[in-house]
């Protein structure tokens, strides 16, 4: 990496960091530092929620990804689209006037507070994990360029996405729209570059193994279930729901998600090119997480490299402050105010939340050290979290017949059977193993609800409580 190149990385890593700290410098109550005074436009929200989604995993992972299986490991990203499709359509106006800080809130409002604190306290711990593996990645990214100590790698990377997340939501999200230009910029450059060093498109293809360029060459349940839980994430987690409560009308809500939507069509598609041009580039790479850096040293040209890695940074850097900052408002708005800070200023729970930066910025630092499987990794946090509340949500959305022990019971029930599934059916080839365990969760859901709910609204029934 030569001094020019550290120069360019280092200008736009500076150039974030002016956005944040100027964002985020008059941030003087807690209502602005979780929320941004509900005032986003369509920019700022659509730039955020692109850059919010598209983190280490979608860059790193899904590169990596493509590298081991081809053109087919491009559904990593490419799922994304239509599940951002449908929540523009269909669910994104509603979460815009839905009567919630966070999705925990609402359940509370909707059902009851033991609803409330169950899917709080999941919702937390499902961030947590995956804040870690954007640490691992950005870290493991600065120990390959710099030679730095692992552990002084990713000190590095917490400090910058703690600095940026500090400012509240409007810092975090003036952030992501800069971070969200300088993705776009460097991996739409490394096309040409990676399709230069393989000597055009033609011989790339002819040293391809055969089927490598094939979309479909994963099957059809892996696209399926990563669909699901792309749904799944986008309906329910606060880090993607924020955006929408936060923007200024349903309008901007809805186009914030279409918009997402389309920029994950285009760059699915960048990401499996480059991908598999690196299984030809640089064959052999064992841990798949440094075939995009090792690509970057090898081939890139002076100025690119810095930019480059600059885009490395931005994509796990904006996830990584989108998920801190969602992290605190669940933390803050769903557990701690009520149940402890009910009484307390607003001075006092801005103070808090800034704490709850620090404090589960370094819970997860400590998650990173020993995981390092992100696909896998997410996957899990989908399963714990998302499968739990998504039935709740949308049936409560839809129906006031559902009831709060029934909500309560269709996420156990959910975390319960797509664990099971995940962990005990499928490793074990029992019969219709293939199915995704998310389903699994989802139909549980589904089904006890409908059964706790039904049992509840008999005249029986409610005859027998009185």
């Amino acid at each position: 990496m030569t001094l020019f190149d550290i120069i360019v990385m280092l200008v736009l890593i500076a150039a974030v960091l002016s956005v944040g700290w100027f964002s985020g410098r008059n941030t003087q109550n807690s209502v602005a530092f979780l929320s941004a005074d509900k005032g986003l436009g369509k920019l700022q929200t659509g730039f955020s929620m692109a850059a919010t989604d598209f983190g280490g995993s979608g860059l790193v992972g899904a590169i990596g990804y493509c590298y081991l299986v081809g053109m087919g490991g491009a559904w990593w990203n490419l799922a994304a689209a239509p599940a951002f499709l449908l929540v523009g359509l269909f669910l994104a106006p509603k979460l815009n006037v839905f009567g919630g800080a966070t999705i925990p809130d609402y359940l509370g409002k909707r059902y009851c507070p033991a609803m409330k604190y169950l899917a709080g306290t999941m919702h937390i711990c499902a961030n947590i994990a995956m804040l870690s593996t954007q640490f691992t990645i950005s870290s493991a990214l600065l120990q390959t360029i710099t030679g730095f100590n692992p552990k002084l790698s990713l000190l590095v990377c917490v400090l910058l996405v703690v600095f940026l997340t500090s400012g509240g939501l409007k810092a975090v999200v003036n952030t992501d729209a800069v971070l969200f230009v300088i993705i776009v910029a460097s991996l739409f450059l490394c096309v040409p570059v990676v399709l230069h060093a393989s000597g055009g498109l033609t011989e790339l293809i002819r040293h391809l193994p055969e089927g490598f360029l094939n979309i479909g060459s994963i099957g059809i349940f892996t696209p399926l279930s990563w669909f699901i839980l792309c749904v799944l994430a986008y309906s329910t987690n606060q880090n993607y729901v924020q955006r929408m409560v936060a923007a200024k009308d349903a309008g901007t809500a809805r186009f914030a998600a279409l918009f997402t939507a389309g920029f994950y069509f285009v760059i699915s598609i960048v990401l499996g090119f480059i991908g598999i041009a690196a299984a030809n580039l640089v064959p052999g790479i064992e841990d798949t997480n440094m075939v995009f850096p090792v690509l970057l040293m090898q081939y890139f040209p002076t100025g690119l490299v810095g930019l480059s890695i600059a885009g490395v940074f931005a994509a796990t850097i904006s996830t990584g402050t989108s998920l801190l900052h969602a992290t605190t408002v669940l933390f803050t708005n769903d557990i701690w105010k009520p149940l402890i800070g009910a009484n307390k200023s607003d001075h006092d729970e801005l103070v808090f939340s800034r704490i709850v930066i620090f404090a589960a910025a370094a819970f997860s630092t400590m998650i990173s050290l020993f995981f390092t499987d992100i696909i896998n990794t997410i996957y899990i946090a989908g399963l714990f979290y998302s499968t739990a509340v998504f039935m709740p949500l949308i049936i409560g959305i839809n129906s006031r017949k559902t009831t709060a022990t029934a909500a309560v019971v269709g996420s156990v029930c959910a975390v319960a059977a797509g664990l099971l599934w995940e962990f005990f059916i499928i490793p074990h080839g029992f019969s219709f193993g293939w199915i995704p365990s998310n389903v699994i969760g989802l139909a549980s859901s589904f089904v006890s609800i409908l059964i706790v709910s039904a049992i509840e609204n008999t005249t029986f029934f409610k005859n027998k409580i009185e």
